[in-house]
C-alpha cells in the first residue's frame, strides 16, 4: 500500500524505501557458500580448502567465501579475507580467478572464487 502512494506523488517513508530496497531482484542467483565467519585461522583455511575440492568434485563453478570484515580482530585489520585471496593465488589448479562479492552478498566481508571445474 504505501508504494502505491508513492507512485500517486505522495512521500516514501524510509520503511517504504526499505522494502523497493529489498523487492529488487538479484541479478544472479547467490552461490553456494563457505562460511568462515567467527573461526580460528587454522579451522577456517582447513575448512576453506576441505569444501573449496568438496565444490570443484561437484563441478560448482562459482562459490561464495564469507570472511568477514575483520573488525572484530585485534586492531580492527581483517585476518582471513588477505589470507582466503593468498590461499586462491597459491592454488591456481582449483581457483581459477577471485572478486569481492557485491554488496547483496557481503562485499568486502566476502570472496567471489570462480573454480577451475
Amino acid at each position: 500500500m504505501g508504494r502505491f502512494k508513492a507512485r500517486q506523488g505522495g512521500k516514501k517513508s524510509r520503511a517504504d524505501a526499505a522494502q523497493a530496497a529489498t523487492d529488487q531482484p538479484s541479478p544472479r542467483p547467490r552461490p553456494p557458500e563457505i562460511f568462515l565467519r567467527k573461526c580460528a585461522f587454522e579451522e577456517a583455511m582447513q575448512r576453506l580448502e576441505q569444501q573449496v575440492r568438496a565444490y570443484a568434485v561437484k563441478k560448482q563453478r562459482e562459490i561464495l567465501v564469507v570472511h568477514g570484515k575483520g573488525l572484530g580482530s585485534p586492531g580492527g585489520e581483517g585476518v582471513l579475507g588477505p589470507a582466503v585471496r593468498a590461499w586462491c593465488q597459491a592454488h591456481p589448479q582449483l581457483v581459477d580467478q577471485w572478486r569481492a562479492a557485491p554488496p547483496a552478498w557481503g562485499g568486502d566481508g566476502a570472496t567471489v572464487l570462480m573454480l577451475n571445474v
